[in-house]
């Protein structure tokens, strides 16, 4: 197993740990993602990692902004737990991390991909959880590579309309999750 696959594999989880703590009246809630309620946040985290499993040959590739309410369901919990099933298929396999895929990134291996994927279900896992008012703690070391990508410019936030607004500035004492949900333009301390 590579790092970047035991990392998303982790994120994945953490992301399953929230939607099963979401109150069943939270869903329409609004969410960090301007215009976007809890239920559409978790449907677009849950195309991503859908389109991970796709290129990894298991299943078919969606719109990750398109039919967001829809693509979540009426039971996201349920939802996911199928499309985490056919990420671990997808990924579960030998030479699968090798696989060469296109994405609007460009051409990579999948296990490329996979790192480059980490930031965005991890923070959208932020993004449900505070919608929702549940548990915002993340894996502190998923928060650490990721922190580490967006400063280092790897991975870094696009700063396109629809995307991750500009960074907010951070005070000394925020913690290394707070001043990654900074970076990407979320502001922590609301």
């Amino acid at each position: 197993m590579s790092e970047h696959l035991r990392q998303y594999t982790t994120i994945v989880f953490g992301f399953e740990h929230v939607l099963r703590l979401v109150p069943g009246d939270a869903w329409e809630n609004p969410s960090p993602c301007e215009g976007w309620s809890a239920r559409q946040v978790a449907g677009h985290a849950m195309a991503v990692v859908n389109n991970v499993a796709a290129r990894g040959g298991v299943g078919a590739r969606v719109d990750a902004f398109a039919d967001l309410d829809d693509f979540a369901g009426v039971n996201p919990l349920e939802t996911f737990r199928a499309i985490r099933d056919r990420f671990l298929e997808a990924t579960d396999r030998p030479g699968a991390l090798q696989t060469p895929i296109e994405s609007s990134l460009g051409e990579m291996t999948l296990d490329a991909f996979i790192g480059r994927m980490r930031s965005d279900t991890l923070v959208h896992t932020w993004d449900l959880a505070r919608a929702t008012g549940v548990d915002e703690t993340l894996d502190p070391g998923a928060v650490s590579v990721v922190y580490a990508d967006y400063i280092s410019g790897v991975n870094e936030a696009p700063r396109t309309p629809g995307r991750y607004a500009d960074a907010i500035d951070t005070e000394p004492a925020f913690s290394e999750q707070d001043r990654m949900i900074a970076f990407t333009g979320r502001d922590p301390r609301r």
